[in-house]
């Protein structure tokens, strides 16, 4: 019994690999969507803010913001600038590719997907209504970033 064991041992040796078991592959395509994605981070803008006697004098009141945008997609983004109404006749909007004047509706404004990340920053003047009274408010911009 042993005699044949070692007779088989040795045939499978000396027949080399055609004695071995068969083996299957399979191959398969893996894919994976990864959605379009923007992201405003506000740096620096007041939510509210103080309208001082000299401001309603004045007509007007100036206000700095930066923001950061981080982004993935290809085909570029959409800033939207949205007003509050309330305390202002419009909004001067400078530090874009060109000056803008928001009313009583909101803008738009196309940006390339060219960097990921994207440092603005904007000057608001703040055109007060004629009956504002001095006192703290929220921001009259609300600012916010989408995808195309």
């Amino acid at each position: 019994m042993l005699r044949s064991l070692g007779a088989v041992l040795l045939l499978a040796l000396v027949a080399g690999p055609s004695a071995r078991a068969d083996t299957d592959q399979a191959s398969f395509l893996v894919t994976a969507t990864v959605p379009e994605r923007v992201a405003l981070a506000k740096i620096e803008h007041p939510g509210r803010l103080s309208i001082s006697t000299a401001d309603v004098l004045r007509g007007y009141k100036d206000v700095s913001a930066r923001y950061v945008v981080s982004q993935n997609t290809e085909r570029g983004w959409v800033l939207q600038l949205s007003p509050r109404i309330g305390i202002t006749q419009h909004v001067e909007v400078r530090g874009l590719s060109r000056d803008l004047v928001l009313g009583n509706e909101s803008v738009e404004v196309y940006r390339p997907g060219t960097a990921a990340r994207e440092d603005i920053s904007l000057e608001y003047r703040l055109v007060l209504d004629a009956d504002v009274e001095p006192g703290t408010y929220d921001m009259p911009v609300h600012v916010t970033a989408t995808p195309l």
